[in-house]
């Protein structure tokens, strides 16, 4: 053992002495008499310490040293110990050993509902039967159309699975899924609400607006019913690389693939009974039916970042874009049943779908998705969380069922007769776009 310098075993002599006559040494409570208080300041100024005493890394630390190494895993700590000047090999925090983490939310959302051009009319009793429903009509109203359909909110469900791939917790890659729950919208009118109904469209023939009327005044009665429905889920697989790791902030480049899907349906339903003239008795039940599906692949980028607010709570942002391929497919359907004496006969096509817009029509274009979202997340255990958020996605250049609705009709296809002139209705291929966004709360796991 070394020899310890004059000074230093004078103040240690000191030490015991003050301890011994019950002086403040090391937190006591009892005073030092003021004739050993002045020996203490004399010692001091008169020996310093000739080089500081020597530790090991066993040594229990005191008050105010550097904290032994912990289980839980802050990153946050683990900058500041590391970049503190009194940090020794041993400040650095031990990562946890969780690898993986699952997250289920459920959610809340609104979409951007399917536009539909004008499809049911009125107008006032007493107005002419060539003029009743007519679009251009002074006197006509519009009961169902030029609106949107599902555009409520609706509940859904999104599930993340990750893995980090290194202990370091820079790498990770993660697999999501998501969806809303089908939205579904009706509308039905009969003469009892309205004495005159119609469905309006535009005669190529006449090249003027016209109408079929379902319900009028000692002519025809009758009812018409409207349904649609849609339906939308998306996922993607990411690879996340850490870019930026600066004190309780983090930022992650994300490469991936996205997967979109939406579909969507409208069904336009008219029966109707003919009161008077050479079809009386005729009973007609028609439908015009238009069913869209959109598949979206693309290649993924994005960012996120990540801040630890405090212990318990952390907050997320992030933004993705996805550049890719949309594989859209439209198909129309539409017939025509006439009963007369009992005898019913069946024809192809209704009112809005006939010979020239008939079938399986399918387009493949260049379309993008985007999606923006939040989460802030509160610790529950060292192992579960609580999140709650919000997201925004987009999905661009997409064939919506409403909108594949033409108008325009050449009456002389319809049954039995055959087309002669201007081919129409057809089918239109617009494209627009989908938005659905809202709030989502759930539960996370690591393990």
């Amino acid at each position: 053992m070394s020899r310890l310098s004059p000074p230093i075993i004078r103040l240690l002599m000191l030490a015991l002495a003050a301890t011994a006559i019950g002086g403040r040494a090391y937190g006591s409570d009892v005073p030092i008499d003021a004739d050993d208080q002045e020996t203490v300041q004399t010692l001091s100024l008169e020996a310093p310490l000739e080089a500081p005493l020597e530790t090991t890394s066993n040594a229990t630390p005191l008050a105010g040293e550097a904290m032994e190494p912990t289980d839980y895993y802050d990153e946050t700590l683990v900058q500041e110990f590391s970049e503190s000047p009194e940090c020794a090999d041993g400040c650095n925090l031990a990562p946890m050993n969780s690898r993986f983490w699952f997250t289920a939310e459920y959610l809340l959302w609104g979409t951007q509902g399917m536009y539909f051009p004008a499809l049911v009319s009125t107008s006032p009793i007493g107005t002419a039967s060539g003029q009743a429903g007519v679009l251009d009509g002074s006197s006509t109203t519009l009961l169902k159309g030029e609106s949107h359909f599902n555009g409520d909110v609706r509940s859904g469900a999104r599930f993340e699975f990750g893995y980090w791939l290194d202990s370091e917790q820079l790498d990770s890659i993660a697999a999501t899924y998501f969806f809303i729950g089908e939205g579904s919208s009706g509308y039905h009118v009969d003469p009892a609400q309205n004495g005159i109904i119609a469905r309006p469209f535009y005669n190529v023939e006449d090249e003027a607006g016209d109408a079929r009327l379902i319900a009028y005044p000692n002519l025809v009665t009758g009812t018409v019913d409207i349904a649609s429905q849609m339906n939308f889920h998306a996922a993607s697989v990411e690879y996340r690389r850490r870019a930026i790791n600066s004190g309780r902030y983090k930022i992650d480049w994300l490469f991936g693939y996205q997967f979109a899907q939406l579909d969507e349906n409208i069904t336009i339903r008219d029966s109707t009974l003919s009161l008077s003239g050479v079809t009386q008795g005729t009973a007609i039940n028609l439908y015009d039916a238009f069913d869209s599906s959109n598949a979206f692949h693309g290649a993924l980028l994005g960012l996120a970042a990540h801040e630890q607010l405090n212990e318990n709570w952390t907050g997320d942002v992030y933004g993705k874009g996805s550049i890719g391929g949309v594989a859209s497919s439209t198909n129309i359907t539409g017939e025509t049943a006439t009963t007369l004496n009992n005898v019913t006969t069946t024809n192809p096509g209704g009112l809005l779908t006939q010979t020239t817009n008939l079938g399986i029509h399918r387009e493949g274009y260049v379309s993008s998705a985007w999606e923006f979202g939040l989460r802030a997340r509160r610790k529950l255990t060292s192992s579960t969380s609580f999140t709650i958020g919000y997201t925004w996605f987009l999905l661009s250049h997409v064939e919506r069922a409403g909108e594949q609705i033409d108008l325009a009709v050449n009456v002389s296809q319809i049954p039995p007769g055959n087309l002669s002139g201007l081919a129409r209705p057809a089918f239109p291929g617009e494209k627009s776009s989908f938005w659905t966004q809202g709030i989502s709360v759930g539960l996370e796991s690591r393990f």
